[in-house]
């Protein structure tokens, strides 16, 4: 017994002076149910969308004003033509409009039946298809008001924009590619700085007469160039297997991943930067970044219905803005100008922790 308290008592001791890991061996369960426990989940609140009420009549305005309480839809557009509906959603300002037809009140008193068009932004499938069941339950609802029975006078013509085939594909390319350029680039050049650190290598390689930043950059191109093959192939596979469109410019989405690869590749070095072995660095980039992009992202989970405060955590994810900026150059056509700001905000990114990582390391001399 002595002796198996001596052993005891050693990996104690050698838990608690490695504080990196046990932080995180605490902080990762607690992390998990906080992410799943928020993040997943099938309810959207207050999503915005544009109304086109081309009857302006009491029964017209009745089914806005219930569209609008159920707390499900935010109207912050009252367009005048289908032109303007188009803009709105160019500019990401709804996620769903609405077209009411003239004569909506007489229609549904004295025909009996009228056709109310829905349009839905279908580059993200799972958000389309709850606010789609959520319209409905609004009209069924109205339905009921106005007449007292279940029977449905109000038909539904949906139209889908960037996906009109409902194709599960596209929301599901952009998404995996996020997390292989994540896994190949972020996870493995963390791993592998963090091993010079560990054997002690990357001391002599930081005393020699070579700048830290190319003995950085020598070390993550490698996995740059491997992530950025695995990217083409994706992309290959999806246009001629899965017909997948790229209406925006080829090259232009070709700018977007090497940006993100060079943001991964800066979340990996910083990781780096901050740990000592290789257990840790692989730890901290799969469940402070891995996870955290595959849930926060808008991948897999709407972020509209998570609480506020993941909603702005998301923002610190370079995945989310990756994933808007790829969606918006296959599925919408969208050109430079209309994603420089994600662009802008990915490469900020990797500046930032760039130089946070040549400081850490350069302390480490």
């Amino acid at each position: 017994m002595k002796e198996l308290r001596q052993i005891l008592k050693k990996e104690f001791t050698h838990i608690f002076r490695d504080r990196i890991t046990l932080f995180l061996v605490l902080a990762i369960p607690i992390m998990l149910v906080l992410l799943f426990g928020f993040t997943i989940s099938t309810d959207i609140h207050h999503a915005t969308i544009s109304v086109l009420d081309l009857s302006n009549d009491s029964q017209s305005k009745a089914l806005v004003d219930k569209i609008t309480a159920s707390g499900y839809f935010e109207v912050v557009s009252y367009p005048k033509s289908e032109q303007e509906i188009d803009n709105d959603f160019k500019d990401k300002n709804i996620k769903l409009a609405i077209i009411i037809p003239s004569a909506f009140e007489e229609q549904l008193t004295n025909e009996k039946f009228v056709t109310i068009q829905i349009i839905s932004d279908v580059s993200d499938m799972n958000v389309a298809s709850i606010l789609n069941n959520y319209v409905k339950a609004i009209l069924n609802d109205f339905t009921n008001d106005f007449n007292g029975t279940a029977t449905m006078p109000i038909e539904l013509c949906t139209q889908m924009m960037y996906n009109p085939e409902a194709n599960s594909v596209y929301m599901f390319v952009p998404g995996i590619i996020t997390l292989i350029m994540i896994i190949v680039t972020a996870l493995m050049s963390s791993i592998t700085l963090a091993r010079e650190v560990e054997t002690g290598t990357m001391r002599m390689l930081l005393i020699a007469p070579v700048n830290k930043a190319w003995v950085v950059v020598g070390k993550v191109i490698p996995y740059m160039i491997l992530s950025f093959i695995s990217t083409i192939t994706i992309i290959v596979i999806s246009v001629l297997v899965f017909k997948m469109p790229i209406k925006g410019s080829v090259w232009l989405l070709l700018a977007v991943c090497i940006v993100f690869m060079l943001t991964s590749a800066s979340f990996g070095t910083a990781i780096s930067s901050l740990v000592k072995t290789q257990i840790d660095a692989m730890m901290i980039t799969m469940m402070g970044l891995f996870l955290p992009t595959a849930l926060l992202s808008g991948f897999l989970f709407p972020i509209d219905n998570m609480p506020y405060f993941f909603q702005v955590l998301a923002n610190i994810f370079p995945g989310k803005w990756f994933i808007i900026a790829i969606k918006d150059v296959m599925l919408k056509g969208s050109g430079f100008f209309d994603i420089w700001l994600y662009m802008l905000i990915l490469f900020a990114m990797a500046a930032i922790l760039m130089t946070v990582s040549l400081i850490r390391l350069d302390k480490r001399r």
